[in-house]
């Protein structure tokens, strides 16, 4: 056994290094292409898309898996909607080379060790890469989910021909209604054919089944939620009932809701970093790449406060993240700034990698991390506004989890200014074991042990939902600036100076 000869340092150092960078981490991009399943071999919503998305110069295959008549009805029906397509087998000679000039396939059949031989085919692996598009319908599509092809990552696929399947831990059933077609682009579902098609998500020990209803009348899905949302379910409780205390051990917080940045605060965080000798890292990561430039320039602002050195990395990929370019940056950090967007897009740059090992390393070894708006939101435990699809869900299953820079928190921003002080009350009534803080604009939160000091224009609201004591009582505490809230303690030391009450009448 040669496990056992490992020295007790170096395996704890492989089991970690397994931990961050192994094959489990979920790719947030979803797949390369798209697929379009039905639940009947004949669906014209379905190849009416195919075709739509495949383009006008399209190079369409019909891929036949087996010589029976009704997969013979199959490809008729097919070639009289797609004149222009090529008809290959799955063993004819030129095969290959036909596959390597398509851009979509429609799969035709249902065999499925015939389906099951082509998924392992190179030249099928290869085609799938090129965001090309793929096309089936009836039971066949149930294979795309089966742990041999894993085209559907962590999905188990129900036509109406199956009467049930085993649920498993981690994996999210789709059950495909008759007349129902999906489509999966990247990690986009959308509902397109007549039929519904329900997700489920499976009961775990703190939380129940969740089914989506989806048509062509509701949002859709996105499929990288599902995955973390069906992972966390066979994972221990979040957050859990019993915290860990509000406090930062070592370094500092700057903690903003959103809008214009307070000068002093930009000083704080040079000063705080280090001064002149300061290595301050900015992460863009929250904004699409064509806001980039723009979210970029506050590297400008904090460069006119003389530190050593400011680094913009905008990389969101494993690759680049975890990269040696961006890792040997964080090593020499001293202060990090996350800047406004969506949060959910922090989430999947930064989930279970070396870089966040780093990133909480900054505050280990005493310096700062500073963030506004998205930036505000993701330093909490508790990831609130995080859902992909939109940011008006306080809770989304599968992005509840922030990078816990501050333990035992939930974080909103903008927070006056938009009315979101009922929206913060409903996170503290589900999870009543949260300290729930509402940041206005132009407002800062600094961090440093236990206590929080309030700097800027507006205030910071404090939710405690162990103070409520009659239902129509507010139910949070305001402080303005200049005051100070001891949060392991969930205690005003000092209001400060207070606004009047911003909260809009419904």
């Amino acid at each position: 056994m040669i496990i056992l000869r490992i020295g007790s340092l170096a395996l704890i150092s492989l089991i970690l290094s397994l931990s961050v960078s192994g094959g489990t981490r979920i790719d947030p991009a979803g797949i390369a292409g798209t697929f379009i399943l039905s639940s009947e071999e004949k669906n014209k919503d379905a190849i009416e898309e195919f075709v739509k998305i495949a383009g006008k110069e399209a190079k369409i295959l019909i891929l036949n898996l087996d010589a029976t008549a009704k997969a013979n009805d199959q490809k008729q029906d097919l070639i009289d909607e797609m004149p222009d397509a090529k008809v290959v087998g799955l063993t004819d000679d030129h095969f290959k080379s036909e596959l390597k000039e398509a851009n979509a396939v429609w799969l035709v059949g249902q065999n499925p060790k015939n389906f099951k031989t082509l998924t392992e085919l190179e030249a099928f692996r290869s085609f799938l890469k090129r965001s090309t598009i793929v096309g089936a319908g009836g039971q066949l599509i149930e294979a795309f989910g089966s742990p041999s092809s894993d085209l559907f990552p962590d999905a188990h696929i129900l036509t109406g021909d199956t009467e049930s399947i085993k649920h498993e831990d981690g994996k999210v059933l789709y059950k495909m209604g008759n007349g129902s077609a999906l489509v999966l682009s990247n990690r986009s579902i959308r509902s397109i054919g007549q039929g519904e098609i329900i997700v489920t998500l499976k009961q775990s020990t703190s939380k129940a089944e969740k089914k989506i209803h989806l048509n062509k009348s509701s949002r859709g899905a996105d499929l990288t939620a599902l995955r973390f949302a069906a992972v966390d379910r066979k994972s221990p409780p979040f957050p859990e009932r019993v915290l860990s205390p509000p406090k930062v051990k070592n370094g500092s917080l700057i903690i903003i809701g959103g809008g214009p940045m307070p000068r002093m605060v930009v000083n704080k965080f040079i000063q705080l970093a280090g001064g002149d000798e300061a290595s301050i890292v900015v992460l863009p990561t929250a904004v699409p790449d064509s806001m980039v430039p723009r979210s970029s320039a506050i590297a400008d602002t904090f460069k006119k406060f003389g530190p050593k050195e400011v680094t913009v990395l905008p990389g969101r990929k494993i690759n680049e993240v975890d990269s040696e370019k961006y890792l040997n940056v964080l090593k020499r950090a001293t202060g990090i700034w996350f800047g406004g967007g969506r949060q959910w897009n922090f989430v999947d740059a930064y989930h279970d990698t070396k870089a966040l090992k780093l990133m909480h390393q900054v505050l280990d070894k005493g310096g700062v991390i500073m963030g506004s708006s998205a930036g505000a939101s993701i330093q909490a435990e508790y990831l609130v506004r995080g859902n992909p699809l939109g940011n008006r869900d306080m809770m989304a299953d599968g992005y509840e989890k922030g990078l816990g820079f501050l333990k035992g928190v939930a974080i909103d921003q903008h927070f006056a200014e938009r009315n979101r002080f009922k929206d913060l009350s409903s996170v503290i009534e589900t999870f009543p074991q949260l300290l729930g803080i509402g940041i206005d604009e132009g407002t800062a939160l600094i961090v440093k042990g236990p206590v929080g000091l309030v700097q800027g224009k507006g205030q910071v609201h404090f939710y405690d939902r162990k103070k409520i004591n009659k239902p129509d009582t507010k139910d949070y505490e305001s402080v303005g600036r200049g005051g100070r809230y001891q949060l392991v303690q969930r205690k005003v030391l000092n209001t400060g100076k207070i606004t009047p009450n911003k909260e809009k009448k419904e």
